[in-house]
């Protein structure tokens, strides 16, 4: 036999598939707190293959498993998924929408602002500062 590591959360359907072709499955039911985790996981994964996607036709199947995960971490999370239209809407109100002409290359900020200093140096912001 041959061992192949997943440890990752797979579709309800695919344990049933896999069995009938012979495959031997070792799997484990998650607590509340680690599926979740592991959906938080997987949309991190679904989103690089949406990164990944080289056609129309790809990229619709991988933004279908993008918002299946949203889908099921919403439920698994008690927020429904009006409640996340309603956020989308409201941070589209106060901040707009993307689009192509809204690429930032680099900002600059002049050294008394403190208050955007410390928001773009906020632990969970990706900035990084520059010297120029």
């Amino acid at each position: 036999m041959r061992r192949y590591q997943f440890d990752k959360l797979i579709r309800s359907k695919l344990p049933a598939r896999m069995i009938n072709e012979g495959v031997i499955i070792n799997s484990t039911e998650l607590s509340e707190a680690d599926y979740v985790m592991q959906l938080k996981n997987k949309i991190v994964e679904e989103s690089e293959e949406v990164l990944l996607a080289s056609s129309r036709e790809n990229l619709k199947t991988e933004l279908a498993d993008v918002l299946e995960v949203i889908q099921a971490l919403s439920e698994a999370s008690g927020i429904d998924m009006q409640e996340i239209e309603e956020a989308r809407l409201e941070k589209r109100a106060v901040n707009g929408h993307f689009q192509a002409d809204n690429y930032i290359h680099y900002i600059e900020v002049a050294k008394d602002n403190h208050k955007v200093i410390e928001y773009l140096n906020d632990k969970d912001r990706p900035y990084k500062f520059t010297e120029n």
